[in-house]
């Protein structure tokens, strides 16, 4: 189950990445603006995420089969990806992005869910670890593929192909997996378990939000995704318009460096969660929080080099820092909530991820691109300046998680 909703979290994160490195060849056939191009990337998917995250969210916890309503949201959200290669304007491409948003929301809520029902525990931040690397496995192959099939064909064709794998694996996932029981990880040793009782959506909401730990987590996470989001699409241009960099060279290494990179930091993530985990919650976030410090002065570095191939070979040490914070995030999510709200626990910290980070990252920076841009008169440099101001934000984002493990802290104190 685990290896099986890791490859269709890889899917998950192909079909919503690979339009990052499709941003320039897109922009100059619809000729759009950098704003555009932050809109289809940002609040096309992010906003229409978060919309349906929460209401799916609260019929998993009602006791729906997960497994068949996983395999039904990964053929949508494949076909809407594969329809997005179809689009005869922006507003055509803009409807199908908030298609592929709508469909994918309710994967990663329900996919903790299951989790937390195969796994006790100590064991969910090894075991969500492994989940997690679905992510830069995802981004590599959406960014390896966009680049390489974009360049010798084109960028619809690269649509296409993000999108089919997901028709056949939604079958094989509903055929072959089967529903765990819920709550069986955390019955009394030696004691049958038993399903929990449906809780009301504002009954779950008022018990989550009345821990001060669990909102400093929501917070920490929504910050931290706003600037990881925020600049993540606009890199990739980034070394396009001011290295001239080809595409079929940005794509697969992005790709290689993406993924190798937010693997292994996602895995450090992970096993120093459930390590340290042990000795009190607050410990599974000081790693995260000093590889979020250590990526200032990374991707300052990055965004400053006038050779752009190390500029983009030296991407891959703070994209191993900047994942550390995944595995943990989750994990905490999980374990700070009551059986029976689980997976509207994960659909809370998706909305805030989803609606302040994936949504309003990408179109700030794109904004500030464009504004630099046009005062300096060159978008290449506008769009330099813009990211090099946005890394600062990573200080912001490590203060939450310093708040948070100051709130743990305090939980673990009063017992």
């Amino acid at each position: 189950m685990l290896f099986m909703l890791c490859f269709i979290y890889m899917l998950n994160y192909l079909d919503r990445q690979i339009i990052v490195i499709l941003q320039e060849p897109i922009k100059h056939e619809f000729q759009l603006q950098d704003w555009h191009l932050g809109l289809l990337t940002g609040a096309a998917f992010g906003f229409f995420y978060t919309i349906m995250g929460v209401p799916i969210a609260q019929i998993v916890d009602r006791g729906i089969n997960r497994v068949r309503l996983l395999a039904g949201l990964l053929a949508v959200w494949s076909a809407m990806t594969a329809l997005c290669g179809l689009s005869r304007g922006y507003v055509h491409f803009f409807v199908a992005r908030m298609g592929v948003g709508l469909a994918e929301s309710g994967f990663t809520p329900t996919a903790h869910a299951l989790i937390s029902d195969l796994y006790p525990p100590a064991e969910r931040p090894r075991a969500l670890g492994f989940f997690s690397i679905g992510i830069p496995f995802g981004v590599m192959a959406g960014l390896s593929i966009g680049g390489l099939v974009a360049e010798y064909s084109n960028w619809r064709t690269a649509l296409f192909v993000a999108g089919a794998p997901g028709i056949v694996a939604a079958i094989i996932f509903w055929l072959f997996a089967r529903e765990p029981l819920r709550g069986a990880m955390d019955a009394a040793r030696g004691a049958a378990p038993a399903p929990p009782d449906p809780i009301p959506f504002t009954t779950a909401l008022r018990t989550l939000l009345g821990r001060v730990s669990f909102v400093h987590v929501i917070i920490a996470t929504a910050v931290t995704s706003f600037v990881e989001a925020g600049m993540m699409p606009w890199i990739a241009s980034f070394l396009i318009r001011a290295h001239g960099l080809p595409l079929s060279e940005v794509g697969p290494s992005m790709g290689l460096i993406a993924g190798a990179g937010g693997v292994i930091g996602t895995l450090i993530g992970g096993w120093q969660g459930t390590r340290f985990g042990r000795y009190g919650m607050d410990r599974m976030l000081w790693l995260p929080i000093a590889g979020l410090l250590l990526c200032i002065p990374f991707y300052m570095t990055v965004f400053n080099l006038s050779d752009g191939r190390i500029a983009l070979y030296l991407l891959v040490i703070p994209t191993i820092l900047g994942a550390f914070w995944t595995a943990p995030a989750i994990a905490l999510t999980q374990n700070l909530s009551p059986v029976a709200t689980r997976a509207r626990a994960s659909a809370v910290r998706i909305v805030a991820a989803n609606l302040i980070g994936v949504s309003a990252g990408p179109l700030v920076l794109g904004i500030m691109s464009d504004q630099f841009g046009g005062a300096m008169g060159d978008p290449a440099a506008g769009l330099r300046t813009a990211l090099t101001v946005f890394t600062l934000l990573f200080a912001w984002a490590a203060a939450h998680w310093l708040l948070a493990a100051r709130a743990l802290r305090r939980d673990m104190a009063a017992g």
